[in-house]
């Protein structure tokens, strides 16, 4: 084959193979097209209702939203929010959002915004409560739940990382309501009713306090009117003794058992005792008084309780020499300590103490007096023999106006405050009492705190 016939076929096989092969390539590009077309159409039609159905969704959930820019300007706010607060949504945007609040919540709620902006970013979610003032609303509070939504770049306004502060967009505060409005309501009904209640307490109290006052000032007077004639009523007594005894040798005819005295004698003895209860029985009740005010100070004084207890059993004995019919004995530890206390109270209880058990004792029984340390404390006893105090009685007997019951009416009429007051004067001195009973025998037991130096 020569090169021109070799040229010819080369030529014609090429222009054959193109035209062979250009169909292909033409058949191919339309499809292509058409593919593409078709794709894009169908992503497009499907992002606009993805988007109109979270579009939908934001505007009907059953709570209130807002966005807002950093100035507080309502860019966003849902269909159902608005109709909530009694707007429409073209009421509200563009419009600051602290006019839906009360104005003393306003200053508020733009400084909690403010402490947001600067605060850590993005997990930052905090939440408020706030009244809100929106006329045609039923919502009175609100719990508002706000969050930062960064910019484009997933920037925040104060973040410190962004290089380059010129480039990037403010960042958008998200809010939700909830409306806390029943709960709040329910608080402040609750506080109002607490305050109600007391101020009613108070009220009462301040009623009590004016009647215990105006008590506490009837019975000084009270007293001090029943204690003047008995008084007097007393120095007679005495008087007519003295007389009697002038004319009628008096004192021997007294001195003589009760069975064997003269009418005159039995009387005058009713006479003199029946003046003396009176007297204990207004005395008891002022000091207890006192005592319940805490107008009753303390005399402090140091005892050597071996010399001192022994004056107070010596005097009791020689003021009833005559009505105890028992055997009184003192019985004293040695080397006590010295006891820091106020003498006066602390023998008022040992006097009452002995006067009951010389009451209630049968005669020729025996009443002793103790004393010993314990411990820390110094312990008083009064011990008398030959009675005893039921148990069902043991609870009563430091009540008020509490009588031992006796078979005897006589022993039965004391005036009934003396163990009240023997209890109040003890916790008065720091102390504490105990009473035991049984087998024929009846204990009053006193403890008194020694100084930390004894």
């Amino acid at each position: 084959m020569s090169r021109n016939q070799q040229s010819i076929w080369h030529n014609t096989h090429q222009q054959q193979d193109i035209v062979a092969a250009t169909p292909a390539r033409l058949e191919l590009v339309p499809e292509r097209a058409c593919d593409l077309e078709l794709c894009t159409a169908e992503t497009l039609r499907r992002t606009q209702e993805e988007l109109l159905l979270y579009r939908r969704l934001y505007e009907n959930i059953p709570s209130v939203y807002f966005s807002l820019d950093i100035t507080g300007i309502i860019l966003f706010v849902n269909q159902f929010g608005a109709n909530c607060l009694g707007y429409t949504p073209e009421d509200l945007i563009n419009q600051p959002i602290f006019n839906l609040f009360a104005s003393s919540d306003r200053q508020r709620l733009s400084d909690a915004l403010m402490r947001l902006l600067k605060a850590s970013p993005k997990s930052e979610v905090v939440s408020w409560e706030f009244r809100l003032n929106c006329p045609a609303s039923k919502i009175l509070w609100v719990k508002i739940v706000a969050r930062l939504l960064p910019d484009g770049n997933g920037q925040y306004l104060s973040d410190p990382n962004l290089a380059d502060k010129s480039s990037r967009k403010n960042p958008v505060i998200l809010l939700v309501f909830e409306d806390i409005t029943a709960h709040r309501q329910a608080e402040d009904a609750f506080r109002e009713s607490e305050q109600r209640f007391h101020k009613a307490v108070q009220a009462q109290l301040e009623e009590m306090e004016s009647l215990n006052r105006l008590k506490d000032e009837f019975l000084s007077t009270v007293s001090h009117e029943l204690r003047t004639p008995l008084t007097n009523m007393k120095m007679a007594i005495q008087m007519l003794g003295i007389a009697l005894d002038r004319e009628q040798n008096f004192l021997s005819e007294m001195a003589k058992p009760q069975a064997q005295r003269s009418k005159a004698a039995r009387y005058f003895e009713i006479l003199d005792n029946e003046c003396d209860r009176e007297i204990n029985l207004i005395s008891n009740f002022l000091d207890l008084q006192r005592l319940d005010t805490g107008a009753k100070p303390l005399v402090l004084e140091t005892l050597e309780v071996q010399q001192w207890l022994w004056r107070v059993v010596e005097l009791f004995k020689a003021r009833n020499r005559n009505s105890c019919q028992q055997n009184l004995h003192l019985n004293v530890a040695p080397n006590l300590p010295p006891l820091m206390c106020d003498p006066f109270s602390l023998e008022r209880i040992l006097i009452e103490l002995l006067t009951n058990a010389c009451k209630f004792s049968p005669p020729n029984a025996e009443i002793t007096v103790c004393a010993q340390r314990k411990s820390r404390t110094i312990q008083f006893q009064v011990i008398n023999s030959g009675v005893e105090i039921p148990t069902s009685e043991l609870p009563h007997i430091f009540d008020k106006f509490y009588r031992i019951p006796s078979n005897d009416p006589w022993k039965q009429g004391g005036t009934g405050l003396g163990l009240a007051l023997v209890q109040k004067l003890t916790k008065h001195l720091g102390g504490t009492i105990e009473v035991e009973s049984g087998s024929n025998r009846t204990s009053f037991a006193i403890q008194l705190a020694l100084s930390s130096e004894a």
